[in-house]
């Protein structure tokens, strides 16, 4: 055991946030249900349960919607997301476990609009506790991402604490410091860089061989130099296939990065790889890579230079990438829908279409009409509609009026007869489904 001494006594809250096991039947649901049936459990929330009024829940009617709506990703088997959110006795009504249910499937990325949900609060422990059940896959067919989530369900769980409460829920730094001995490494540099990947900083002492460990300005402990290296190796260098292995994942993500923190960002969320800058922020002279997984620390420069890794495109060169992309797509297949060109668009850019615009490094431009006509189009006919909607226009005989130059249809549209096909009726045309088999001027004035 580390040889720590902590300034600071932890100081937990009683919360426990749990990801149970998961399943292709989705037996969650009948397993809440069965809850329900004896009296020891209700069903706190049901949001997105299309089809299904709530006075019509059954358990199979329940656990058929679920595998239905996940069988719109076909690569997924076990689509379930069973999540217990618990606490210390009554610390928090059900009602403030909802609540950090909330937050909590904000930060794991199960809140987008339309995921479906169930929430069952339960009465059958001393503690009060929920569950919750959702898919893995996302309401737009892609599978939520499910890498590392448990360390990442650990991280959540603490930043949703430390806000809820305006309280630090601090881990014992004796423990960090413990587990941080057990990673492959060969320096104090690269065990500090373990540290820094956890969230602490590293300062040595002025006289004496050690490190003093900080977190958020605060020290919390020391560790002796002599026990830092007494765990290291002489070397430590990856083999051939590892190298170009992870060569090839940072320059990918490289490339579907805008700098260098959302790039360290996608290697934690993905890989469970730290990427530690060294020297200044703004212009490091090198990084160390700390593999969470295998624990295991290398040099950058085994992968990539630090030139290599940082160089990022901007953002009008991505875009243009992007709508090239999509262009392509739709020129080898018309038939596309926003949900296939998603697919290809998440994989190689990391984004998507969401509402005929597409987001990058907080940036938004709008896919060019003509595209977003063609996606309007083609999801419609997907989902067995007409490729525009019909819209039946009923004509009725007016006076003759000294100005004839635009009539007013059935939805309070003005359209100027004058004018032709003008750019803005054409726009509404398509948008509002004003159906083609309109009369012309001349028949309209005999009919008057």
């Amino acid at each position: 055991m580390p040889s720590t001494t902590n300034k600071k006594k932890h100081n937990p809250f009683d919360m426990i946030i749990t990801i149970l096991p998961s399943s292709t039947n989705f037996h969650a649901v009948a397993y809440n249900e069965m809850k329900v049936e004896k009296g020891v459990a209700t069903l706190l929330e049901a949001q997105n349960i299309l089809g299904l009024r709530p006075e019509a829940f059954t358990t199979e009617k329940l656990r058929q919607f679920f595998m239905d709506y996940s069988s719109r990703n076909t690569h997924i088997q076990n689509a379930q997301f069973h999540v217990a959110v618990s606490c210390k006795g009554t610390e928090y009504t059900h009602q403030q476990l909802l609540d950090i249910a909330h937050r909590y499937l904000k930060e794991m990325g199960y809140a987008d609009e339309g995921q479906p949900l169930l929430v069952y609060a339960h009465h059958d422990t001393p503690n009060n506790h929920i569950h919750i059940v959702t898919s893995r896959v996302a309401p737009d067919g892609h599978k939520i991402d499910h890498n590392h989530e448990k360390l990442r369900s650990r991280a959540a769980t603490l930043k949703i604490m430390e806000a809820y409460t305006g309280q630090r829920q601090e881990p014992n730094v004796n423990d960090i410091a413990k587990d941080a001995l057990t990673y492959r490494y060969t320096s104090k540099a690269q065990f500090c860089a373990i540290m820094e990947s956890l969230g602490y900083e590293c300062k040595d002492d002025e006289e004496k061989p050690m490190v003093h460990l900080y977190r958020n300005g605060e020290e919390l402990g020391t560790i002796q130099v002599q026990l830092i290296m007494q765990h290291a190796l002489k070397e430590n260098k990856p083999d051939d296939k590892r190298r170009r292995q992870l060569r090839a994942i940072l320059q990918k993500y490289r490339n579907l990065s805008a700098n260098k923190e959302e790039l360290a960002a996608h290697m934690k969320r993905k890989f469970g790889i730290s990427l530690v800058y060294l020297g200044r922020k703004d212009n490091p002279y090198g990084y160390i890579l700390v593999d969470h997984k295998n624990k295991t620390v290398f040099k950058g420069g085994e992968f990539l230079s630090i030139k290599e890794l940082l160089q990022f495109e901007d953002a009008a060169t991505r875009f243009a990438k992007i709508e090239n992309t999509i262009d392509d797509m739709l020129k080898e297949n018309p038939n596309l829908t926003t949900k296939d060109v998603n697919r290809l668009l998440y994989r190689q850019f990391g984004t998507r279409i969401h509402k005929g615009t597409v987001k990058w490094n907080d940036q938004v431009i709008n896919l060019k009409p003509e595209v977003q006509e063609q996606l309007y189009r083609n999801n419609r006919v997907e989902m067995g509609l007409p490729p525009t909607p019909q819209q039946h226009i009923v004509h009725t005989p007016q006076k003759p009026q000294e100005n004839h130059s635009s009539r007013t249809n059935t939805a309070g549209n003005k359209i100027n007869n004058s004018a032709g096909s003008s750019g803005t009726n054409r726009e509404w045309e398509v948008k509002g489904g004003m159906s083609m088999d309109v009369d012309n001027a001349e028949t309209i004035k005999r009919k008057w």
